[in-house]
C-alpha cells in the first residue's frame, strides 16, 4: 500500500492568536488522492484551535490540473467541502505553483508578479471571509453581501486595507451588547511626526504609501540598494508591505511563507526586538537551503533583519536589507541612523493601529448597528 501523501502536524506560526494545525503535503494529489485529501482536512478541523488550517505544499508536492483547480476553489470558498458541516478557512503555503489555472493576467505583470498576487488573496480571503460571517450573526444583517458592502466602506473611508481591517476585527474584543460605540472612552491621539517623511502626517495616508517612504529611507540611511518591509498583522504575524530592487525570482520565493517572511531570523529578530545579521555567506542554521540558494542566485551573500520597536513594546515589523557580494557593510553611524527612522516608524505604525484602524471598527460598528435596525424595521 501506499504510503499517505499528507501528514497532519499542529505547528506554532509566527502569529500570536493560537497554534495553527497544518496540513502538509508531501506527494502527489490528484483526483484519486482527493478523498484523502478532504478527510484530512476533516480530522485537522476536529483538533484546529487557531484561526485557520494552513494547508502547505512540500518541495516535493506534485498538483494534477484538477486537483490544483479543486484546491483553489476550495481555498475560495472559505474552506466548504462536498462533505456534511463546514470546513475552517484555508490558507494555502509553500512552493505552490499556478499551472492549469486560466484567467486573464493584468496588462504588464509578469507571471511572477501574478502568482504573489494569486496566493496574496488566498491568505486573505479566508480572514475576510469569516469576518462577513460574523458581522452577519453579530448584527443581524440580511446576508454575506451586506456584511461585504459595510467592510469595504468602513476601508475606503480610512484607507485600511481589508486584509487589515478583518485581521484587527477578529482579534478585537467584541463590542459590549447594544452599546453606541465599540471601544467607549477611547482617546484619539494625534499622528507622531516622521522627520523622514513630513509629507506622510496626515492621518488618513494609506499604510502601504508609508511603507514605501520608510523602506526607502531606511536602505537611504545605510547605502542599501535592495531590501524588505514586513508590518506585524494581529493574527498572521509579519506581512509583506514593500519591496524595493528584490528580483522577481527571489520575490516570489520570499513571500511563499503565510507570514510573508522566512518564518526564521526575521521573526526571531521581531521577537528579540534586535537586529540578526547573517553574514559569512549566508552559513546561519536559522536560514533553510532553499532561501539560501535563492538568495545566492540573486547575488546577496549578506542578509540584515532590523526590527521596528513601538511604544507597546510589541514589535510592529521588520526592514530587511540585503548586501550584495563585495559590497560594504553598513558602519555604526548608520546602524544608528537606521534605528532613529524605525524607531519613528514603529511609533507611527502603532497609532495607526491604535487610532485609525480603531477608527475604521468604530465606523463599521455604527454602521452594522444602522443596518441592523433598518433590516428589523
Amino acid at each position: 500500500m501506499a504510503p499517505s501523501p499528507f501528514t497532519l502536524s499542529r505547528t506554532a506560526r509566527s502569529w500570536p492568536s493560537a497554534e495553527v494545525t497544518t496540513v502538509r503535503l508531501t506527494g502527489q494529489l490528484d483526483e484519486e488522492a482527493w478523498p484523502a485529501f478532504t478527510r484530512c482536512l476533516e480530522e485537522a478541523r476536529a483538533v484546529s484551535a487557531g484561526p485557520y488550517i494552513a494547508v502547505e505544499l512540500g518541495p516535493d508536492a506534485q498538483l494534477s490540473d484538477t486537483a490544483a483547480r479543486w484546491l483553489v476553489r476550495l481555498v475560495l470558498d472559505g474552506g466548504r467541502s462536498d462533505g456534511p458541516g463546514r470546513l475552517q478557512p484555508l490558507v494555502l503555503t509553500g512552493a505552490w505553483s499556478a499551472a492549469g489555472e486560466d484567467g486573464a493576467r493584468p496588462p504588464g505583470q509578469s507571471a511572477a508578479a501574478e502568482l504573489r498576487d494569486l496566493r496574496a488573496n488566498l491568505r486573505t480571503r479566508p480572514l475576510i471571509a469569516q469576518t462577513q460571517g460574523i458581522l452577519q450573526e453579530r448584527y443581524g444583517l440580511s446576508d454575506a453581501d451586506a456584511a461585504f458592502d459595510l467592510l469595504r466602506a468602513s476601508s475606503q473611508r480610512h484607507n485600511v486595507k481589508l486584509r487589515t481591517l478583518a485581521s484587527v476585527f477578529l482579534s478585537a474584543p467584541r463590542p459590549a451588547e447594544h452599546s453606541p460605540q465599540w471601544f467607549p472612552g477611547r482617546t484619539r491621539a494625534p499622528a507622531p511626526p516622521l522627520a523622514f517623511a513630513p509629507g506622510l502626517r496626515r492621518s488618513r495616508v494609506p499604510r502601504s504609501a508609508f511603507a514605501e517612504a520608510v523602506l526607502q529611507a531606511g536602505l537611504r540611511c545605510v547605502h542599501g540598494e535592495s531590501g524588505l518591509l514586513h508590518v506585524v498583522d494581529p493574527l498572521i504575524g509579519l506581512q509583506y508591505e514593500a519591496q524595493q530592487g528584490i528580483p522577481d525570482a527571489l520575490l516570489d520565493h520570499l513571500t511563499r511563507a503565510p507570514d510573508g517572511a522566512d518564518r526564521g531570523p526575521a521573526t526571531d529578530a521581531l521577537r528579540a526586538g534586535a537586529r540578526i545579521a547573517l553574514v559569512d555567506g549566508l552559513a546561519d542554521e536559522r536560514l533553510d537551503e532553499a532561501t539560501r540558494r535563492a538568495l545566492g542566485a540573486a547575488g546577496i551573500d549578506r542578509v540584515w533583519h532590523v526590527p521596528l520597536p513601538s511604544l507597546s513594546g510589541e514589535g510592529a515589523g521588520v526592514l530587511t536589507v540585503y548586501g550584495a557580494a563585495g559590497g560594504a557593510e553598513p558602519t555604526d553611524i548608520e546602524w544608528k541612523a537606521l534605528d532613529l527612522l524605525l524607531a519613528q516608524a514603529g511609533e507611527w505604525l502603532d497609532w495607526h493601529r491604535r487610532t485609525v484602524v480603531l477608527d475604521a471598527l468604530e465606523y463599521l460598528h455604527a454602521r452594522a448597528r444602522v443596518a441592523a435596525g433598518q433590516a428589523r424595521g
